[in-house]
């Protein structure tokens, strides 16, 4: 990869007002993500942060080499399988959090929106679009090279 290469950042977010325990679970859930691989940039973030308006929203985000156009023919394959396996490991991390602290969360990347986890469970979004559409082009890359 290139030094220059730009970074995209995906960011998931609570959906409604953070409750202690919630913030607790999601704290345990980012050390435990950290040591659970070698990332290829940094392990996912836990983000607590507040507005003017004194309005509070916790989430995680990961940064990721983007592989938007133009710089799609640039990313390394197996960077792109890595980052993809990465995110696989957050999605699935954030379902658990749903499922068991009864929350909702957003995922965005690179400041769109992609889609929600509600109840455990990942909409068309993250699931087909995001993950899907990723894994069938590393696949294609993978198997092109």
């Amino acid at each position: 990869m290139r030094e220059d290469h730009p970074v995209d950042r995906l960011v998931v977010a609570l959906e409604g007002d953070p409750t202690a325990s919630i913030v607790d679970m999601m704290l345990a859930s980012a050390q435990r993500l950290a040591g659970r691989r070698t990332w290829v940039i940094s392990p996912p973030r836990f983000l607590d942060q507040s507005d003017d308006s004194g309005a509070r929203w916790v989430g995680f985000g990961l940064q990721i080499y983007t592989a938007l156009p133009p710089w799609g023919d640039e990313i390394d394959p197996r960077v792109d399988r890595a980052h993809l396996e990465e995110v696989k490991d957050l999605v699935g991390e954030i379902c658990r959090l749903s499922g068991d602290g009864g929350v909702s969360f957003q995922l965005e990347y690179a400041n769109e929106f992609i889609g929600t986890v509600e109840a455990g469970r990942m909409d068309s979004g993250i699931a087909e679009t995001l993950i899907g559409e990723w894994e069938r082009a590393v696949n294609r890359a993978e198997n092109s090279g």
